[in-house]
């Protein structure tokens, strides 16, 4: 140690304090494990090595941390739709109030009151107007508002609808527009309307529908094979002749044009 460090100090420098034990076994780690052991992790823009002992812990709190990620945008927006609604039904309940203050207005007899009372009369009329104009801006607003729900539902169908595509593509063997066409029309004969297998966005409830069609179209396959064996079954046999045919007369081993211009020979001579 250098003269002139205060007894009892560190240096700074490590090397020079023969009783500080390696860095390695300070912080408990095998100085004899390749650095290749430890793998990259990306957190926040930084990089950081870790060991690879560690790394499942690791991947596991990144998995719980994107899943509460998740959850709590699934909750905002779970929010902001219930704060939508809210505006939504206090509009509404305004509009109603407006149409029914309105309603009275046009009951008022506007020329007798305005021949009894004039001042009244422009002050009620003056009131009637502004309850126009109010619920004009309500009724546009509330319009607006339901063709940007609309716009907004019909995006969040088409994204929903993108994923189960995707994830179908995946999970079945030959996915297609055409196999989905036929889904469609399997599921009609079942009463299932288009409309209702619109709403329809679960990969799962896709898959038991494809699974429950082809087992229908193996189950008719198998029923066409074994009707055809029974038939075939019971077709007569064919009866070959022994002996050909005499001048003017038929054998089954004729050509077929043969056959029957001897044939009709036969008839016309009966």
């Amino acid at each position: 140690m250098r003269k002139d460090t205060p007894e009892g100090a560190v240096s700074d420098d490590l090397s020079l304090d023969a009783d500080t034990p390696p860095l390695a076994e300070m912080e408990g780690v095998d100085p004899e494990v390749d650095a290749d052991d430890d793998y990259e992790v990306e957190h926040q823009g930084q990089v950081y090595r870790v060991p690879s002992a560690l790394r499942d812990l690791v991947e596991a709190g990144a998995g719980h941390a994107a899943g509460a990620a998740e959850l709590a945008r699934h909750r905002a927006e779970l929010e902001a739709h219930a704060e939508r609604v809210g505006a939504s039904l206090a509009d509404r309940a305004q509009l109603h109030l407006l149409d029914q203050q309105i309603a009275g207005f046009e009951g008022v007899d506007w020329p007798g009151l305005g021949a009894a009372n004039p001042e009244q009369a422009r002050a009620l009329w003056g009131q009637y107007q502004q309850a126009r104009q109010l619920r004009d801006h309500y009724a546009e607003a509330l319009t607006h508002a339901d063709q940007q729900a609309q716009i907004e539902a019909d995006r969040q169908a088409a994204a929903e609808w993108l994923k189960t595509g995707q994830e179908l593509s995946r999970t079945i063997d030959g996915w297609s527009p055409q196999v989905a066409a036929k889904l469609v029309e399997y599921a009609r004969a079942f009463g299932v309307t288009v409309d209702e297998l619109r709403e329809i966005a679960d990969p799962r409830l896709w898959r038991i529908l494809h699974r429950a069609h082809a087992g229908d179209e193996a189950r008719a396959a198998r029923d066409k094979a074994s009707q055809a064996e029974k038939l075939a079954a019971v077709r007569p046999a064919v009866r070959v002749s022994g002996g050909s045919a005499g001048p003017g007369g038929v054998a089954d081993d004729m050509p077929v044009r043969d056959w029957i211009s001897r044939r009709n020979a036969q008839t016309r001579r009966r």
